[in-house]
């Protein structure tokens, strides 16, 4: 049976992590809750403050209970490319309230770009239609566990950053600031999935290295 220590809104991609066992979930959860997760959010509209580093500390409504909530968004980048102004930004979470980097940004005054719930429609369909952006522009980039020396990075999905490159100014500026959004992503499944498999198939002399 796999556990899962924490959940991603629906239609965000990014790392989660998952446990074999009830008891390593708790122990992970614990070290997660001390940690930190950063994330890597698309915001309508160009930034309009004089900082490039904005904590929102607003508490939120959960199951009918306030509760604190503060989320930091750190600026990449921004541009108007195209008509269409966004900013490009870094969000650390340090609680883990329901949609709380979305709801945050939407208090911002720059909602997540494809947010149907707390967006703008107008926007998001702009960015569909354009862009051929038919997610939500919200990737979890980084988990890092307290105790742990090196965090857990999932590359951008190939659908974000499709649409990121599409504003050449703007990704050459972005992977510039954080590297990490270069990384490639690995397939560590066995099988005819894995990374290893053209490696069995050049041993096996199934394939040739050309």
């Amino acid at each position: 049976k796999i556990y899962p220590v924490h959940r991603l809104d629906h239609r965000t991609s990014g790392a989660i992590l998952f446990a074999f066992d009830a008891k390593s979930c708790t122990q992970i959860h614990e070290k997660l809750v001390q940690g930190q997760k950063e994330y890597i959010a698309l915001l309508r509209g160009e930034w309009k403050y004089d900082n490039n580093q904005i904590i929102i500390d607003k508490p939120l409504k959960v199951n009918g209970v306030m509760k604190d909530a503060v989320t930091e968004f750190r600026l990449i980048t921004k541009s108007l490319y195209d008509g269409m102004p966004c900013s490009l930004v870094l969000c650390q979470p340090t609680t883990g309230r329901t949609h709380q980097i979305r709801r945050h940004a939407y208090h911002l005054g720059h909602p997540i770009i494809g947010d149907r719930q707390h967006g703008d429609s107008k926007v998001n369909r702009l960015w569909r239609e354009q862009r051929n952006l038919n997610r939500l522009a919200l990737h979890c980039l980084s988990i890092d566990l307290l105790g742990h020396h090196s965090p857990c990075i999932a590359p951008l999905s190939l659908e974000l950053r499709q649409v990121l490159q599409q504003d050449t100014e703007l990704w050459e500026t972005a992977i510039k600031i954080d590297p990490r959004l270069l990384l490639d992503q690995v397939d560590e499944r066995g099988g005819s999935h894995g990374r290893n498999y053209r490696k069995r198939q050049l041993m096996e002399g199934t394939i040739s290295k050309e």
